[in-house]
């Protein structure tokens, strides 16, 4: 009995250990990355536990995740958690200029950043600037570009974080400029990355070569993603 017992103790102690390695990203719902209003977007905030409080301002609370953001010591179980760091604070530069809550970054095969850049459609008066449409535009304007480019497709390892999941424009275009995509948070009502199927057999051979992946990111990081990709909600932003 006493042999039963140390090896029951011993497995629930394998077990417990083991907890620690597994992503603990996969415990969030994916029901969490949608936010319907103004009031779930701050009981969302408030709930990360980094002191935003139900009554704070909109320049508060900015300026809290700003903090937390820039702060964060990435960890080791989530190899993405700079890069992930990196496209949020773009998220909070184009909020504050008064667009969307989305940023990129461009990588390159060596683990660099080359350029970093934000969704500019409000700031811009553009439709088409995404945060990786503007990052790739952008940059395709610089004399570094030729450093990076065959004409118009990226040398091979050119990686771009996202800090939420590609639209499929987006996504079309990043797998014609022939970088990978890593993403922070995930778009269950928009993204593309898990709807590649949906696309014609050309195009959808073409994103199937140059993949469009989840960040192995940590779930503060994620869920702070996800809010600032929803942040427009707490002025009403953008086309009404």
């Amino acid at each position: 009995m006493k042999k039963l017992l140390l090896i029951k103790v011993f497995v629930v102690f394998q077990l417990i250990a083991l907890a620690q390695y597994i992503p603990v990203s996969d415990s969030i719902p994916v029901e969490y990355f949608v936010t319907h209003s103004r009031a779930e977007w701050m009981q969302k905030a408030a709930d990360l536990g980094i002191g935003i409080e139900l009554t704070d301002s909109i320049p508060v609370v900015i300026s809290k995740i700003e903090r937390f953001t820039e702060s964060y010591q990435p960890k080791k179980q989530y190899p993405d958690d700079y890069y992930a760091i990196e496209s949020i604070i773009q998220t909070i530069h184009s909020f504050k200029e008064g667009g969307y809550g989305i940023g990129a970054i461009m990588v390159d095969s060596a683990g660099n950043i080359i350029s970093k850049n934000y969704n500019s459609q409000i700031q811009r008066h553009r439709s088409d600037l995404h945060a990786e449409m503007t990052l790739l535009s952008d940059f395709e304007e610089t004399e570094e570009a030729k450093n990076y480019l065959n004409v118009f497709i990226y040398h091979p390892g050119v990686t771009v974080y996202s800090s939420a999941e590609p639209c499929p424009m987006c996504l079309i275009r990043l797998a014609a400029a022939g970088v990978n995509t890593k993403y922070v948070t995930p778009g269950p009502d928009d993204g593309m990355a898990n709807r590649i199927y949906c696309l014609p057999a050309a195009w959808r051979d073409l994103a199937y070569r140059y993949p469009c992946v989840k960040a192995k990111s940590s779930p503060e990081l994620q869920k702070i993603a996800h809010l600032m990709f929803f942040s427009f909600l707490l002025d009403n932003r953008g086309p009404h």
